[in-house]
């Protein structure tokens, strides 16, 4: 888990941005579900390994890496409030009381919303994701069951 307050301070990120009131009003209601409070201010704050999310009243923290989670997709739009999409892939093995082993799959896709002023910075947060993934192909294989597709390159599609 990495340190939110070092997140905050701007120390290990990959991107970061503000949300006016009115990008907060349309997050909240586009994406992040959680938030109860949809007025005032918010920001995101995206790491190598978390992304954190602070809000007025309302905050949400991500680990990236959590249960040998791996990104297999990362990317981002100019336009504005197009999102920073994630997709999160990992498996968990359990045994059985006779020694079977069964695996799950399991992935999740993340979405930001990004003011148009920031998408350079979430492009290069994107950016290094996809050549996280690019550089280690055996990551991404090792968590897309047998019968579903796998890019040659790398590119997890979302």
């Amino acid at each position: 888990m990495e340190d939110i307050t070092e997140m905050i301070s701007g120390r290990n990120l990959l991107a970061q941005w503000p949300y006016t009131p009115e990008e907060w009003r349309q997050a909240a209601e586009d994406e992040f579900d959680w938030v109860r409070n949809k007025n005032g201010k918010g920001h995101v704050y995206v790491s190598p390994g978390a992304v954190y999310i602070l809000g007025e009243t309302d905050e949400h923290y991500m680990d990236l890496t959590a249960d040998d989670r791996v990104i297999t997709h990362a990317s981002c739009r100019a336009s504005h409030m197009s999102p920073l999409k994630l997709r999160l892939r990992w498996k968990v093995e359990r045994r059985d009381e006779n020694g079977r082993s069964d695996v799950k799959y399991h992935k999740e896709d993340l979405r930001f919303p990004v003011p148009l002023a920031h998408h350079e910075e979430a492009k290069r947060a994107a950016d290094f994701f996809t050549a996280q993934i690019e550089n280690n192909l055996e990551a991404y294989t090792a968590l897309v069951p047998d019968d579903e597709p796998i890019s040659l390159f790398g590119r997890d599609s979302y």
